[in-house]
């Protein structure tokens, strides 16, 4: 089993209610830093897990310095067998994160079915690689799904990225129960700067062209204070 440790950056998010998508794509490409798309647009899906009391959600929402993310991301469809499943822990300090990637074995997800996750697990906690004390898997269970589009752009000098989130869906997920409640956002769009701990200084560049307050902005607290409304 491969893991992988990326490297630590810091994450400027926007988020942005009065300006469509395609207003927010100009700001992008007509940024001075000259911002041009890379890749190709894709879907991500992840799954997060949280402890029975949603002890990571409450972290972010209080605003505790050190917390953390668990979830499984693949990209493509969302139902059927996933494309190249991973594990992430997401870990921040502030503003700065990083991510820590375990490659694990496919699975199916069925919109009739419930998630088997313990199934999803089982390598992992079956691993000599893996150091379960410090996850402590067995007392995470799957709280929320959630779906979006990302594109990926990349300034001329390479040295910061941003990606604009869209299309934004929250399902429900229970392993107990045979369905998912869906939540479909289609009217806000997520600007993420990224750059590297050495780009702090130069960011503060980037950031003053465009008109929009930073603000904190979690999908898992977004998705999580969703599906609380519909209970």
């Amino acid at each position: 089993m491969e893991s992988k440790i990326k490297t630590k950056r810091y994450e400027t998010k926007f988020r942005i209610t009065y300006l469509n998508y395609y207003e927010i794509e100009n700001l992008v490409k007509t940024h001075p830093a000259i911002f041009r798309e890379i890749y190709n647009k894709r879907n991500i899906n992840n799954i997060y897990f949280d402890t029975n009391d949603l002890s990571n959600y409450l972290d972010n929402v209080e605003g505790e310095t050190s917390r953390q993310k668990v979830r499984i991301r693949w990209y493509g469809d969302l139902f059927g067998v996933p494309n190249k499943p991973k594990l992430e822990i997401k870990n921040k300090r502030g503003l700065l994160g990083w991510k820590e990637r375990y490659e694990i074995k496919n699975f199916s997800l069925n919109m009739k079915r419930p998630f088997n996750y313990k199934e999803v697990f089982d390598e992992l906690l079956n691993s000599n690689d893996f150091n379960i004390l410090r996850l402590n898997l067995n007392s995470l269970r799957p709280t929320l799904m959630n779906r979006y589009e990302r594109t990926y752009y990349l300034s001329h000098d390479k040295k910061f990225r941003i990606t604009l989130d869209r299309k934004m869906k929250f399902y429900s997920i229970n392993p107990f129960i045979d369905h998912f409640k869906t939540f479909t956002d289609t009217e806000n769009t997520i600007i993420e700067l990224k750059y590297d701990e050495s780009c702090i200084d130069q960011a503060k560049k980037i950031t003053q062209f465009f008109p929009h307050r930073v603000t904190k902005n979690s999908k898992y607290v977004v998705g999580i204070d969703k599906i609380s409304n519909w209970k």
